[in-house]
């Protein structure tokens, strides 16, 4: 009676993953966590959004997490290029719970998962092995949010903005410029001109005159 040799035993591959945050304690939080994890390796952190676009294209990990405050190239215009450029990363996004439409806008447009800065490691950690595996993952605390955004859209068939994209619109239907609009909202002249951006798409227009024209239409400006 013979005896195979025993197989090796072997250890599932690391998911590689990568940072990203424009708030160094934040960043730095979310790395320890990955660190902490045998599971993971970290493979990359930026604290800007070139700087992780960048990042994901060269090393093309299986998860990256991107927490806020990513500058002129935010996580939305990342997302849209890591789908449209087919990139293998899966994207994880931490973002403000205050914001009802960030979570569905994202999730909708590819994104594998949503997260709030109140997520614990646990929950960080659960939702990287969940999005690696070809999962899904939404914050405990965001589940409200996105169903009151799923009913407001199915009802209503004017776009859902934000607060602070509701004010920014608000003054430029006043004729405000950006560098007006930018100081008397304690903004940077850039994160302004994101905003701008997120609502001209929303409104599906290219400028100024056309957003106010839209908005009024619609009766967004009431």
């Amino acid at each position: 009676m013979s005896c195979a040799p025993a197989e090796p035993v072997r250890r599932p591959r690391a998911i590689r993953v990568a940072i990203a945050s424009g708030e160094p304690l934040f960043g730095e939080a979310m790395g320890r966590v990955v660190r902490q994890c045998a599971r993971f390796q970290l493979v990359g952190e930026a604290a800007e959004g070139r700087a992780a676009l960048e990042l994901l294209r060269a090393l093309r990990p299986d998860v990256a997490v991107l927490g806020p405050s990513l500058g002129e190239l935010d996580g939305h215009r990342i997302l849209g290029l890591v789908v449209g450029e087919a990139m293998p990363t899966r994207l994880i996004f931490v973002g403000d719970d205050t914001d009802q439409a960030a979570a569905y806008d994202l999730l909708g447009r590819g994104a594998a998962g949503f997260l709030t800065k109140a997520t614990s490691s646990e929950q960080l950690r659960d939702a990287i092995l969940a999005v690696a595996a070809g999962g899904a993952f939404l914050a405990p605390e965001s589940h409200v949010a996105v169903v009151r955004e799923i009913r407001l859209r199915t009802t209503d068939d004017r776009p859902v903005l934000s607060p602070r994209e509701r004010e920014i619109l608000r003054r430029i239907a006043a004729g405000d410029s950006v560098p007006a609009i930018a100081r008397a909202m304690h903004l940077s002249v850039s994160t302004v001109k994101t905003h701008a951006h997120h609502l001209y798409e929303k409104l599906e227009v290219s400028d100024r005159a056309a957003a106010v024209a839209v908005a009024m239409r619609r009766g967004l400006l009431d």
